[in-house]
């Protein structure tokens, strides 16, 4: 049953159309976390909501109140607890587990289908870069379809997130494949100047900051996976723009080889994602 019908004669005719048609639940069978945004104007049926929600997802225990964009360092939602105190749980994805508590770290199931394409276009052998990793989901999802994929650096700035991706490290038994490290992203970089066959750059808002950084980090024809948000229109055209700035302004050439639609980010603007090579020894851009 959709959740309007179910709150039809506890929420008011007039402002029954205000109630979110869908919400994202995080967890498996054994438990789990429902994620929603209620607007100002159903505010005091936030609890009738809440329960509406539990009644008709019988593994929720916790119904969390999404309040505002992701902010501060670690770029988190803030969230309200509706129903439940418990909220670490353990999501179950194309057959990779992961452990974590939204509350804590920043993690969206709805970018499923995205990992499972890019960890389709991983190679053998490859030693990859993953920033702004967060608890490592992609890291997981590729190893799971690409096992013998040498090496991930999973580099992240929340101590919580990296003691999570740390825990699923072992719960997808993949000890000396994944390696997740505390580090902030332009730093590691730095270090690790032409020492990765992909970097893979999963925060849409903000990326663009650390481009250079990736081109830096990332071997003679190397693969940086970039992710940015676009206008409906025309989503991928401030993507290109970027990413062709940055080799310009770098002096180096960059091909983009693919492009993707990840997810709707808010009405009519795309998260995206375009994949571009890097190489070192030419200076011709196109």
């Amino acid at each position: 049953m959709k959740l309007r019908d179910e709150l039809r004669g506890i929420v008011p005719q007039d402002l029954l159309s205000l109630v979110p048609s869908g919400f994202d639940i995080i967890g498996s069978r054994s438990g789990a976390v429902a994620i929603i945004e209620i607007p100002n104007e159903l505010d005091k049926f936030k609890y009738e909501i809440a329960k509406a929600i539990i009644k008709n997802s019988r593994n929720v225990k916790a119904v969390l109140r999404r309040i505002g964009p992701r902010s501060g360092e670690f770029r988190l939602y803030s969230y309200e607890k509706l129903i439940g105190e418990v909220t670490e749980v353990i999501h179950v994805e194309s057959g990779i587990r992961l452990m974590l508590d939204p509350t804590k770290v920043f993690f969206s199931p709805r970018d499923q289908y995205d990992r499972l394409d890019l960890a389709s276009r991983v190679k053998d052998n490859e030693v990859i870069a993953y920033l702004f990793a967060g608890i490592a989901p992609y890291a997981f999802i590729i190893l799971k379809h690409k096992p013998t994929v040498r090496l991930i650096y999973a580099v992240e700035i929340n101590p919580e997130a990296i003691r999570y991706a740390e825990v699923n490290v072992r719960l997808n038994k993949v000890r000396g494949k994944v390696v997740p490290v505390e580090y902030d992203a332009s730093l590691f970089c730095e270090k690790m100047r032409n020492s990765f066959h992909r970097v893979i750059m999963t925060l849409p808002l903000g990326a663009h900051q650390y481009l250079p950084s990736a081109i830096n980090c990332v071997m003679d024809e190397g693969i940086v996976n970039f992710y940015h948000i676009g206008p409906e229109e025309d989503p991928f055209r401030d993507a290109e723009e970027i990413v062709m700035k940055h080799c310009s302004n770098m002096s180096v050439n960059c091909r983009i080889i693919n492009e993707r639609i990840v997810r709707e980010y808010a009405p009519r603007v795309y998260k995206v994602r375009v994949d571009f090579e890097v190489n070192k020894r030419q200076t011709t851009h196109t």
